[in-house]
């Protein structure tokens, strides 16, 4: 068995899963703490949160698991596989994961949180294997970029070929569900919201090339537009808004490629929806929901090839 951890901003995620048939032996993915009316955790605070709810899933999973039979243990260490990638969150995590594989005398893998969330995408989605190469959405409260993902030997290198210039689709989502009430993190109660009613609104925004965007201006139409429309309507208006700018920057990608879509906005069903609505004959794929959302199944996943590998090196 391999264990995975990955401590997001928001998430505490503990997986096991079984290294010859990948079947789950144990999961859980529990939220921060984050107080009513405010838009986020600091990393301190996210720190402390995690190292405590590290132990707690811990103690849980040690009364289900026989943690004397695992053979190596995974975590995500930052949050790109970029040179610099750095979030202070991540390294309660590595920090955990480095304590028990040294006691347990095993190996300690790491990879990036996006990283995590593009397998668990693929392994999610329905895709027959993992490709040696497709296009990428990264899509969350962290991230929101167009990449040219290629399989490596220990997991995937991502190049941007696009993305949002200042916001993020998961921080307009958090900021405008903050504003209405709602609870952060606020995508799923939105994404509720939006369903109870039928639109085909939009704001057409101007690219600033044919895959980068800016998404501020988007905030104050939003924060303007609560003030004379329900909330129904408006977060159906934003999750229409948010599939046609990603409709606009993969299209481009569309012929000869597989696209996946990760993280926690590649859950919303209205952008699921509209997207295989306007592209019907494209090949392109959803994380399911539990796995769209931060998760350390993903990084379980690699750490799970990263491990059958070098056996074989070694046999």
């Amino acid at each position: 068995m391999i264990l995975a951890v990955d401590t997001s901003c928001y998430t505490t995620s503990i997986c096991v899963i079984e290294v010859n048939s990948g079947e789950i032996v144990f999961e859980c993915n529990k939220y921060l703490t984050v107080k009513p009316g405010a838009r986020g955790l600091r990393q301190s605070e996210g720190f402390f949160q995690h190292v405590n709810q590290l132990a707690e899933i811990f103690d849980t999973l040690c009364k289900q698991v026989d943690v004397k039979k695992l053979v190596a243990v995974a975590v995500s260490n930052k949050p790109r596989p970029v040179e610099k990638s750095y979030m202070p969150v991540f390294h309660a995590g590595v920090l955990f994961c480095r304590n028990l594989a040294n006691t347990l005398n095993v190996p300690l893998y790491t990879y990036s949180h996006q990283e995590g969330h593009l397998m668990a995408a693929v392994k999610s989605s329905g895709m027959s294997e993992v490709p040696d190469s497709f296009i990428g959405l990264h899509l969350s409260g962290g991230t929101t970029e167009l990449l040219e993902v290629t399989s490596t030997e220990d997991g995937f290198d991502a190049n941007c070929l696009g993305g949002t210039l200042d916001l993020n689709f998961g921080q307009l989502i958090d900021r405008l569900g903050v504003q209405m009430g709602l609870d952060f993190p606020c995508g799923k109660a939105m994404d509720d919201l939006a369903q109870q009613i039928e639109h085909e609104d939009y704001y057409k925004i101007k690219m600033k090339s044919e895959s980068t965007f800016n998404l501020s201006g988007l905030e104050n139409k939003y924060m303007a537009l609560l003030e004379t429309q329900n909330p129904n309507y408006v977060c159906k208006h934003l999750f229409n808004t948010l599939a046609e700018i990603i409709l606009q920057i993969i299209t481009p990608y569309t012929e000869g490629h597989q696209i996946v879509l990760s993280g926690g906005v590649a859950s919303n069903a209205i952008v699921k929806n509209y997207l295989e609505r306007k592209l019907p004959q494209c090949a392109i794929y959803f994380a399911l929901p539990q796995y769209a959302r931060d998760n350390a199944f993903g990084i379980a996943v690699l750490g799970c090839e990263h491990y059958k590998k070098e056996i074989l090196r070694h046999a």
